[in-house]
Order: structure tokens, then C-alpha cells, then sequence
């Protein structure tokens, strides 16, 4: 007796959407760390940048989706969109470590420390971290008919902490942390620019990967616990 253990093919648009990430973050690894050219002001440690600040920006399209799915999901009460927003907050979550992380890299370069909590950018980040762990609390804790309407309500109201977090520096009274945008534009050259909007392209396609492989996961989960059900009642 033979068993079958091949799994089944992932979607078309999940294998694309895997490959283009895999691409994009392999040409921004070699275009940030050794194409760029080097700041001459901050030296090596400025390389991060084309890491940190990509990752902070996206992690704020995650959690701007996470809303939006909120929205959407209050309004037609349809599961999809239930998926999509727990799955973006969760990459979104994922994504505000990686920018703390990168961060306090950044800070032991340029002052010689981890943290500073005069850097409002670090703060606030960590700040967001917290609030949005307390979302998988609150799903964790409500009743599973009531999760993903909790979870919804949740998601749109936390949302308004992100664009406070994405000002900070410009609001700020004491400018520690750089501004690599302005209302002029990038505060970048051109042979900078190119390699950062690779690396946001970068995060940004695996952000809709992780999303779309969680959904599918989700989906696939929800299916198995029908027939479990159904087998159940059967027997």
C-alpha cells in the first residue's frame, strides 16, 4: 500500500507574486550594499536606510490595507476580506520589527547606541508595535463568532496612530532623526533613489505574497474544518 505525499501545486498568482519578490529583494540586497555609492556624510551605516525606511513604509501600506479590509468587511460581512485584513496587520506587525530593528542599527552607526528615545521615529514605531499586538489580544480573546467583527473595529481606529507616526520626524521639535523625504521630494540623488524604490518595490511584493499565501492557508483551513465536521456528523 502506497501513500500519495505530493502536495498540491500553489496558485499561479502566489508562485508569480513569490518569484518577483525573490527578485526584487536580491537586486535591492546587491544595488543598496554594493552598487549604491556611499554618503559622504553618514558613511556605510547609511546603506541601512535602503532597508529601514522601505520596511517602515510599507509596513504602514499593510496596516492601510488591514484597515481598508476592515471597512470593507463591516460592510459585506465577507470572510475574504476578514482574511486579508488579519493577514496584512500580521505582515504589517512583522514588518514594524524589522523597521525597529533596522533602526537601532542605524542609532549603535551614527550615536554609538541602540536606542534613543528622544528618536521619535524609533518610538513611535514602538508604539505601533504594542498597538497592534493588542489586536491579535483582542481576537484571541472574543468570542470566535465575534473575532473578525472585534478584529475589524480594531483595525480602522488603529489605524489613525500610522500617518502620526510617518509625521513625527517633520512635527517633531528636535530633528535627530533624518528626513529622507520632503515636501520638495527625495533627499536623495538619483543613483540613491533608484535602488531604494527597488527595495520598496521589494517589500511591497512581499507583503502581497505573504498576505496571498495566508489567505490561501486560511481558506484551506477553514475547508479542512468543514469536512471534519461533516465526517463527524456522519459517523
Amino acid at each position: 500500500m502506497t501513500t500519495d505525499t505530493t502536495r498540491p501545486a500553489a496558485p499561479r498568482h502566489i508562485l508569480a507574486l513569490g518569484v518577483l519578490s525573490a527578485v526584487l529583494m536580491g537586486l535591492a540586497v546587491v544595488g543598496a550594499l554594493g552598487i549604491a555609492p556611499e554618503d559622504a556624510d553618514q558613511g556605510v551605516v547609511q546603506r541601512i536606510f535602503y532597508f529601514h525606511v522601505a520596511v517602515a513604509i510599507a509596513s504602514m501600506v499593510a496596516f492601510g490595507v488591514g484597515c481598508v479590509a476592515g471597512i470593507v468587511f463591516l460592510r459585506r460581512g465577507t470572510t475574504l476580506w476578514d482574511d486579508i485584513g488579519v493577514s496584512s496587520v500580521e505582515v504589517g506587525l512583522v514588518y514594524s520589527v524589522l523597521t525597529i530593528i533596522t533602526g537601532s542599527i542605524w542609532a549603535k552607526g551614527a550615536w554609538g547606541v541602540w536606542w534613543r528615545w528622544d528618536d521619535v521615529r524609533l518610538v513611535s514605531f514602538l508604539l505601533i508595535i504594542l498597538l497592534y499586538a493588542a489586536y491579535f489580544v483582542l481576537r484571541g480573546s472574543a468570542e470566535p463568532d465575534r473575532q473578525a467583527r472585534f478584529g475589524a473595529v480594531y483595525a480602522v481606529f488603529a489605524f489613525a496612530a500610522v500617518p502620526l507616526s510617518f509625521y513625527s520626524v517633520r512635527i517633531a521639535q528636535s530633528f535627530i532623526h533624518p528626513v529622507v523625504f520632503t515636501s520638495k521630494g527625495a533627499n536623495m540623488p538619483g543613483s540613491m533613489l533608484v535602488w531604494f524604490v527597488v527595495s520598496l518595490a521589494g517589500f511591497l511584493c512581499l507583503f502581497a505574497t505573504l498576505v496571498a499565501v495566508e489567505v490561501q492557508q486560511r481558506r484551506a483551513q477553514r475547508a479542512l474544518e468543514r469536512l471534519k465536521r461533516r465526517f463527524d456528523h456522519v459517523h
